[in-house]
Order: structure tokens, then C-alpha cells, then sequence
């Protein structure tokens, strides 16, 4: 899609979280002045699951869930990468126009943290809906934003709280809507009306207390837009990541190739939509992705590693599962395969799993490191654990898999903690290398991908002094060896210490396995 000039100067999106397309069921006057003559749509489709990050990053990143990867967990403790293929449209916009001001004012924080770009000079504050409100209407007093982002988050608090459609959550929406003809009212008494396209909208609707599922009352949402150019009347088929095409049209603004949004039909006139985008695979950005086999050099890997402290080194060598060092015996079930390997031979985990029947980690440090590779993964299974899986605060840790992130999560019987990074975007063109740490004397933990870390936590201090020795270390399963997902994988040069292994460490690592 092309636009050679703008059409607006003023961009304004007002998401109201939790609203799906209950606005229809409830008194909303300021948004029926605004759209009267506007164009609106009570059937969009958003994302799935539907849940906030999902919803939210589809909306302004211009691709599904299964592109950007963005989860609740991951944008509330991990920025956006600003390398990312899939660009916000903020990074658009500023790129078109780097003097522009850009804004997001956000009731949950983390779209701000963790979808929005954080080196794109975007002027950024959150609080509770009203005040945020009054913060917005100041901020206009005296700024020209080219685009306002909006999260208004109360309505969905409402919905959790009493149930979504029940008189609360719809009288919220009421109040939701007093906010949204303030702003609207800030842009007309500026003089920017004319120049702005209006958009209000909802990331998700909800069932019951809750919301992530595929029922109608959830993944149906409204959308209206209401400007100079647009056509009154029902918009054509739109999904939600369409918000994005639409904002960077309106602007003038070229969207990327790899954004999988459009302009809907009977949005603008004189403008027809096209077929939507189908996004293409990306090529391996990664070199050592599709490095298979390579000879094992002269000295092991555990030639990097305190000896004293090193509890197992599994190579798989020569059709043999066992720990090299002799330290711990290993159990295999299910069936064994010997596929190529990152070095040599790996381990195939397709329908068994390994245990390492003397490791004890109890109130230790511990890291270990590994080659992963994976044509695709269903479901969570786990790539190493020592817990139980039927409850998160089952005693024990567990390092498991999901589609599009890793998760890192641990149990003490009370209680559960966790975090999870997302995948890198070509992980199932070959061979990554992940290392997982457990630092006890700093409380943290870190996760490193492709010997970069990927994330690094500080520990909750519920677990300073809890000892994690639980069921047998098992690799390619539970504790249990019976949790209902297996991991379709191959696994290669598999470590366990009781070392912390930090930057320094992980670039020998690099330098061990790419540089030989």
C-alpha cells in the first residue's frame, strides 16, 4: 500500500480494554455525536487468544500474535526489540517524519514498556483512567501530536470484577465514554479536528469474569473512525491489526512489508482495499541455525567449566546417553534416536525423556547449557524440570516450551514464580543455544539465547533460603514423566553446573562452538 502525501495531520487512537462490542448495549452519547457521521464496524475480529498483549500488540504492530510474540508476561518485564522485523507504527511514523510528535498515554503500562519501541522519543504516561485523562487533556493544551495512543484499562477491571454485560461493566463503559468526548472535545477546541482522524476501539470483549477465549462475547470488538475522509456507513471486513494500516494511511506513511494489516473496504473514499498481506518467512537471520554436524574439537566443552562444580555433561556420542564425567547415572525412557547433532551426534526426545538420577540441586546455584533445535512446537511441553506440572506451586523448577516463548518457572509448595522471553523469530530454522542460570547469592536468574541474554530476574525473596530439590531432573519431561505434552526435539552438548553462568561465560561459550 501507497500513499504519496498525508491525508491527516492528526492520528488519534482511544482503545477502551475489555469494551469488545458492548458499547452497543449501553448509553454512550459522546461516541454517538462523534461517529454519527463517521463509520463504524460491531464485528471486528481480534486477535487470538484474547488477551490484553496479544490484542494490543496486533493492534499496533500490524501482525498476529503468532508473528509478534508479545504476551502479558513478556511486555511487562521485556522492551520491544527495536530491531524487530515487524515495526510498531510509531517506528514507522517517526521514521517518515522525525520531527513529529508521537504520545501514548496507557492505564497498563506495559504496552508502553513492552509493544511501543523505547528509543523512538515518544512521550509516554500512565495512570488510572480519570486522572489519565486529565494528564491527556493537559499534555494537548500545549502539544501537536501526529499520533495519540490511548489505553483506557477501568472498563476491563469491571469486567473481571463483576462480569462483562453486567450493568457494572456496561455503566463503566458509560463513564469510558465521558472520557473519550473530553479528548475529543481537547482536539476541537485546539482547532486540530479537521485535520484528525478519530478512532475509538477495544482490544477484547470478555465472558463471564474472564477473557481469552474464542466466544463471540471475546473476540468481537468495535471499531470506528470518524474524519474529513471517511465514508459514513458499516466498514467492510476489518480484523483488529488493521488499526495499524489504517493509522499509517491516514498519515501518509508507507507500511512495512511484513505487516499482514490492511485498509478496510468503505473506510475512506475514493480508495479501494486490496488482498490482505500474506506474510512470507523471514530467511535465517541466525548463521549458526543451519550449522549441523560439525566436528568436535579437541578439548570438551566442560574444559570451560570449574570441574569441582560441574554435575553432568551429556555430548551424545556414539549412540550413548550417559553423562560423560561419570558423576550422575542417567535413565533413559522411551525410544532412543541419534539424529545429526550441533556437534556431532544429538539426542532425539520425540517420545522419551532422560533422567539424571543423582542430581540434587537443593538451595544451590545452578546453570545449565544446551543446543535446541525444533521444527515447531504444540502445546508447553518441558525441556528440563524436577517438578510436578499438575500445579505451579508443586516444589521444584521446570524450564518449559511454548510456541513462541520459553518459560522459566519455580515452585515451593505456597507459592509460584516465573518469567518467560519470547523465541527468537527464525527458532525453528535449526540449532539455538540456550542457557539458563539460577544465581542464589545475587537472587536472580537470566535466560540466554544464542549466548545473548535474553532476560535476566531478580528472585523473589520467598525463595531465598527454599531448597529446590524435588522429583528427579528430568530432560524432555516433568518430574513426573508423565505430563500429557512431549517435546519434539533434538538436544545436544546438554551441561548442568553449579556455576552461575553469566556474560563472560556465555561469550566462551560463543567462542568454543562458532569460532573452532
Amino acid at each position: 500500500m501507497k500513499n504519496n502525501g498525508y491525508i491527516y495531520k492528526h492520528v488519534v487512537v482511544l482503545g477502551v480494554d475489555g469494551a469488545g462490542n458492548f458499547f452497543s448495549k449501553t448509553d454512550t452519547p459522546n461516541m454517538d455525536r462523534i461517529f454519527a457521521n463517521g463509520a463504524t464496524n460491531y464485528n471486528v475480529l481480534t486477535s487470538i487468544p484474547t488477551i490484553s498483549a496479544e490484542c494490543w500488540g496486533s493492534m499496533l504492530l500490524g501482525v498476529t500474535p503468532e508473528v509478534h510474540r508479545r504476551t502479558n508476561g513478556i511486555v511487562s518485564s521485556i522492551p520491544y526489540d527495536t530491531d524487530s522485523p515487524f515495526p510498531s507504527l510509531f517506528r514507522e511514523i517517526r521514521a517518515a517524519y522525525p520531527d513529529a510528535e508521537l504520545a501514548s498515554f496507557c492505564c497498563w503500562n506495559p504496552i508502553n514498556y513492552g509493544i511501543i519501541e523505547n528509543d523512538l522519543g515518544v512521550y509516554e504516561d500512565t495512570a488510572g483512567d480519570d486522572e489519565l485523562t486529565d494528564k491527556i487533556c493537559a499534555y494537548l493544551e500545549d502539544h501537536d501530536p501526529a499520533m495519540l495512543f490511548v489505553q483506557f484499562d477501568w472498563v476491563d477491571g469491571a469486567g473481571h470484577g463483576h462480569g462483562y454485560g453486567t450493568k457494572e461493566h456496561l455503566d463503566r463503559i458509560t463513564v469510558t465514554d465521558g472520557l473519550i468526548g473530553r479528548i475529543h472535545d481537547m482536539y476541537v477546541k485546539r482547532g486540530f479536528i479537521d485535520d484528525t482522524l478519530f478512532i475509538v476501539t477495544a482490544d477484547h470483549g470478555g465472558f463471564g469474569h474472564s477473557h481469552g477465549g474464542t466466544t463471540d462475547e471475546e473476540k468481537i470488538v468495535f471499531w470506528g473512525a470518524a474524519g474529513k475522509t471517511v465514508k459514513p456507513g458499516t466498514i467492510g471486513d476489518m480484523v483488529i491489526r488493521d488499526n495499524a494500516a489504517v493509522c499509517l494511511y491516514a498519515l501518509g506513511v508507507e507500511q512495512p512489508a511484513t505487516w499482514t494489516a490492511r485498509v478496510p473496504d468503505n473506510l475512506f473514499a475514493d480508495f479501494t482495499d486490496g488482498e490482505r498481506p500474506v506474510f512470507t518467512k523471514l530467511p535465517v537471520v541466525t548463521a549458526h541455525r543451519t550449522t549441523d554436524a560439525k566436528s568436535l574439537p579437541a578439548q570438551p566443552v566442560t574444559s570451560l567449566f570449574d570441574a569441582e562444580k560441574l554435575c553432568a555433561y551429556l555430548p551424545f556420542e556414539n549412540t550413548d546417553y550417559s553423562d560423560a564425567l561419570c558423576k550422575t547415572p542417567v535413565t533413559a525412557y522411551g525410544k532412543q534416536y541419534y539424529p545429526n547433532g550441533f556437534l556431532g551426534t544429538g539426542y532425539k526426545l520425540d517420545d522419551g525423556c532422560l533422567t539424571l538420577d543423582a542430581v540434587e540441586v537443593g538451595g544451590d546455584s545452578f546453570s545449565a547449557s544446551f543446543w535446541f533445535k525444533t521444527g515447531g512446537i504444540a502445546g508447553d511441553p518441558s525441556i528440563f524440570a524436577n517438578k510436578d506440572r499438575a500445579s505451579g506451586k508443586n516444589p521444584g523448577f521446570c524450564f518449559f516450551i511454548r510456541p513462541h516463548l520459553l518459560r522459566l518457572s519455580f515452585g515451593w509448595g505456597e507459592d509460584d514464580w516465573g518469567y518467560e522471553v519470547p523465541l527468537p523469530m527464525d527458532y525453528t530454522d535449526g540449532w539455538m543455544h540456550i542457557i539458563v542460570s539460577f544465581d542464589r547469592e545475587k537472587q536472580e536468574s537470566a535466560i540466554y539465547l544464542d549466548f545473548k541474554c535474553a532476560a535476566r530476574r531478580p528472585l523473589p525473596a520467598a525463595l531465598k533460603d527454599v531448597s529446590l530439590s524435588a522429583l528427579p531432573f528430568t530432560v524432555g519431561q516433568d518430574g513426573t514423566r508423565a505430563h500429557p505434552t512431549q517435546l519434539s526435539a533434538v538436544i545436544d552438548e546438554f551441561v548442568l553446573t553449579k556455576e552461575v553462568i553469566d556474560d563472560d561465560r556465555a561469550a566462551a561459550l560463543l567462542a568454543y562452538y562458532l569460532d573452532n
